[in-house]
């Protein structure tokens, strides 16, 4: 039997997010992922921002209708014709270079979707803190 990933009937931005949230957790250097989103809001400027809420506000009232992004454990999943968006927003560990952590963080993400078949768009990392672990 040849070795093709399996492509399912059914697959929508809240199982994205759960693969791309799984991938990120497991990822060496990663503490957690965050969920706060504000940073962002805050850079974008009052017309962005008020078009993601109305998005996200959407995507709440139909959970897993196509096109929708699902807010997931620190990561927002779309998917459109067919390709995976992923944004990331995490907590590092002090003892790793966070650059390198998010690489892996990306590099993880795109393999893991193509592992399942869905296939990766933009993968965006943003390390939010950057937290010295101690042992207790």
């Amino acid at each position: 039997m040849p070795e093709k990933p399996l492509r399912g009937q059914l697959v929508n931005s809240g199982l994205v997010a759960g693969v791309a949230a799984r991938a990120a957790r497991e990822t060496p250097g990663v503490l957690r992922l965050e969920t706060a989103r504000s940073h962002r809001l805050a850079r974008l400027g009052t017309r962005a921002a008020r078009s993601w809420r109305t998005t996200a506000g959407w995507a709440a009232r139909s959970p897993g209708a196509p096109g929708a992004p699902d807010l997931r454990d620190g990561v927002v999943a779309t998917i459109k014709d067919g390709t995976a968006s992923i944004e990331v927003d995490l907590a590092t560990d002090a003892a790793f270079n966070a650059q390198e952590v998010a690489a892996q963080v990306r590099e993880r993400i795109a393999l893991a979707l193509r592992a399942t078949g869905i296939t990766a768009g933009s993968v965006n990392v943003t390390v939010l803190a950057i937290e010295r672990v101690t042992a207790t």
